[in-house]
């Protein structure tokens, strides 16, 4: 079964914790050498976030030097990594930046091999650790991880982290390097997309200002185009220009996306590209962004003129006639003219084209409330497409976080190949029961572990658990611990029989128990636990005490591989 991106989330849990794979003699030896290493690793950092100095560096030199003999150096970076943020913790500095930077070396250097042999890099996969860091706390570590490996766009996420750490001044030093790195790469057209992206990811993260900062970067270098590079060159700018122009909108930056808008709209009419359909592409995204703005007449304005080139283009171009018909017909739709939409779409050829309109304006009905109506639009494609229509309608309603209504189309109409995404909506919904019927009803298969890691994140532990076998348990034992119920979560880890992933199972209810160390959190968020301390009459050093015992047992489990 192909998992779908949603469902791949879910399984990375399971992979994330599970990642060994047992063959033979010698292979199996190499194999626990290599996955003993990666636990000494994070059990010694564990003791440190516990502030267990004395403890941590015993785990740590050892961890160290298992690291060391890995037979698989591939993977080698990101113990390496956790090594030497256990010893920052434990306030050994330079051992620490020295550990670090050997990390990051050896992540690029077996990178330049095409050493993998996962979906990820050696250094992607450092990257995807920073992130892992900065969600735990370790916002020190994730900063520096970002800086050794120059990821611009991981760099600015982290500037926007530091901002809502108190920390203004070192986040604009931040996000000022990951702008000069982003301005740095050669080429023009890629490193305006990065700046855009990085201004998305900022603005989402509700830092607008800051985003307005990136985009006008963003600007600078779309101006840097070689135009004459390529015969598409032109057509590339004003693609990176309106991707800006629809942040700017996002961020509701009126006068400035206004302003941006009137620039382009002139080289829109006047486009030269070997890709006659970019024009239109380019009318309707502007339009949208002018109707987004509440600028309707103009909005209405575009579609006329892209309207009137599309229907003066020669009948004999029926192709391209019928794609830039199509592509204005959508616009009207968006627009909320449904009517002008199809009428527009009448005057199509390509049978595959109309259909496509039809799709899109059973959307905009649906986004109107009015699913009947949908329904009988959906219907009157024919048979021939209709499946796709109805696919298309129940794929709108996951988009809304509406996974009833999604699986009552697909029951109701016989809708078929999209009960997967349902069930993938429902996990995401945290619905595992409603998740468990779709796929038996449907009779899908490859969905156990998602449904189990759903029904631990629910904090269902009897049934996150049933019947599992001990690859899945480290995972829910690690929901469960999350959800704060470690009674069940100990219970489960205790059932594993396997020695690597019950030490797995240990290492993550730990971390869930123990609090992160005070002097990588932000001011506020320290204040806050030592508050929360107060409070609960010292409820923090017994959760701490329960993390240490819990370590006791993955430390010595890990210590007999």
């Amino acid at each position: 079964m192909i998992l779908q991106p949603k469902q791949k989330q879910f399984m990375s849990v399971v992979f994330g914790l599970t990642a060994v794979i047992y063959s033979g003699g010698e292979a199996v030896a190499a194999q626990n050498q290599d996955m003993q290493a990666r636990l000494l690793a994070d059990i010694a950092f564990q003791y440190a976030d516990l502030e267990q100095s004395q403890r941590s560096l015993d785990v740590l030199d050892q961890a160290q030097r298992s690291v060391a003999e890995m037979t698989d150096i591939c993977f080698q970076a990101n113990p390496l990594t956790k090594v030497a943020g256990g010893y920052r913790l434990v306030g050994q500095n330079e051992q620490g930046k020295t550990l670090l930077a050997k990390a990051i070396q050896t992540a690029q250097t077996q990178e330049a091999t095409g050493c993998s042999g996962s979906a990820t890099s050696p250094t992607e996969s450092l990257v995807n650790r920073a992130h892992e860091y900065a969600e735990d706390g370790h916002l020190e570590l994730a900063i520096e991880l970002s800086q050794g490996l120059k990821e611009p766009m991981l760099m600015a996420e982290l500037a926007g982290d530091l901002f809502e750490a108190g920390q203004p001044r070192r986040a604009r030093n931040l996000l000022n390097q990951a702008i000069d790195l982003a301005k740095g790469i050669e080429d023009s057209f890629y490193a305006t997309q990065m700046l855009t992206v990085m201004a998305n990811r900022l603005r989402l993260a509700g830092h607008s200002d800051q985003a307005q900062r990136v985009l006008e970067q963003a600007l600078e270098s779309s101006s840097t185009f070689d135009l004459a590079q390529s015969e598409d060159a032109a057509s590339s700018q004003l693609n990176a220009i309106l991707s800006i122009s629809r942040e700017l909108v996002a961020a509701q930056a009126q006068p400035q996306a206004l302003e941006l808008l009137a620039q382009i709209r002139p080289q829109i009419e006047t486009l030269a590209s070997p890709f006659p359909a970019d024009r239109f592409v380019y009318w309707v995204d502007a339009a949208l962004q002018y109707a987004d703005l509440g600028q309707q007449p103009e909005a209405e304005a575009i579609l006329a003129t892209a309207l009137a080139a599309a229907e003066a283009m020669p009948k004999g171009e029926t192709q391209t006639r019928d794609d830039a018909l199509s592509r204005v017909a959508n616009g009207y739709i968006k627009l909320g003219d449904i009517d002008r939409g199809l009428n527009i779409n009448a005057s199509i050829q390509s049978a595959n084209a109309r259909a496509g309109v039809v799709r899109e304006a059973t959307i905009a009905h649906a986004a109107a409330d009015d699913l009947d109506a949908a329904i009988a639009l959906a219907r009157s494609t024919g048979q021939e497409n209709l499946n796709l229509a109805l696919t298309e309608l129940a794929r709108y309603y996951l988009a809304q976080n509406q996974p009833d209504q999604a699986w009552e189309i697909v029951q109701t109409q016989s809708v078929q190949g999209v009960a997967s995404e349902v069930a993938v909506g429902y996990l995401e919904a945290e619905q595992p029961e409603q998740a468990l019927e779709v796929v038996k009803t449907s009779e899908l298969e490859g969905f156990a572990a998602d449904v189990a890691l759903a029904y631990a994140k629910a904090g269902q532990p009897e049934q996150a658990a049933a019947g599992q076998l001990d690859y899945l348990r480290p995972a829910i034992a690690r929901e469960l611990a999350q959800q704060k119920q470690f009674d069940s979560a100990l219970q489960v880890a205790q059932s594993i029989t396997d020695d690597i992933y019950k030490a797995q199972a240990l290492i993550a209810i730990a971390q869930a128990y123990g609090p992160t160390a005070p002097a990588e959190r932000g001011l506020f968020q320290s204040l806050l636990a030592n508050l929360a301390s107060f409070l609960t009459g010292g409820a923090g050093d017994s959760e701490r005490q329960k993390a240490i015992e819990v370590l006791e047992q993955a430390l010595q489990i890990t210590r007999s591989l």
